[in-house]
């Protein structure tokens, strides 16, 4: 059996225990969630991902197994340092300048698309999550010095 697939079969058994334990905690309902709320929703989450992975790892060949072997360090360090400044630059900058920075670096400089692809995606990306997270969820996000 294909390295993949052991993982995938990993995933899925980790993924249906989990399953299994947060069932047994009160689900609620989605206006007033119960402790087992999430995990179950999380857990049912990861079991479709992974059986998807489980069925598609044997088509995927060698040729993945050989792409996923070679770890490329240089976005791995530089994922860790954008991620380092995105958390020095959250409270000063604000949520959304530095959301669109962080996009913009990880798909400019570590994943070297286009500017037009990194721009429209990094500001999708930073209003759609701050329409959820700040004004649908009301969650506290630093204004910066835009003060929104």
């Amino acid at each position: 059996m294909q390295r993949a697939a052991v993982l995938w079969l990993i995933f899925v058994c980790f993924a249906f225990g989990s399953l299994y334990e947060a069932a047994k905690l009160p689900f609620g309902t989605i206006s007033a969630p119960g402790a087992g709320f999430f995990p179950v929703v999380l857990a049912a989450l990861l079991a479709v991902i992974s059986i998807s992975g489980l069925i598609a790892a044997p088509r995927e060949g060698a040729a993945r197994e050989n792409l996923e072997t070679g770890l490329v360090w240089k976005k791995i360090i530089l994922t860790v340092t954008a991620l380092l400044g995105f958390g020095a630059l959250f409270e000063h900058a604000g949520y959304l300048v530095t959301t669109f920075l962080f996009v913009v670096f990880q798909l400019r400089i570590v994943e070297r698309k286009g500017w037009t692809v990194a721009g429209a995606v990094a500001f999708s990306a930073s209003l759609v999550s701050y329409i959820l997270f700040g004004l649908a969820l009301g969650a506290p996000l630093p204004a910066g010095f835009l003060r929104i």
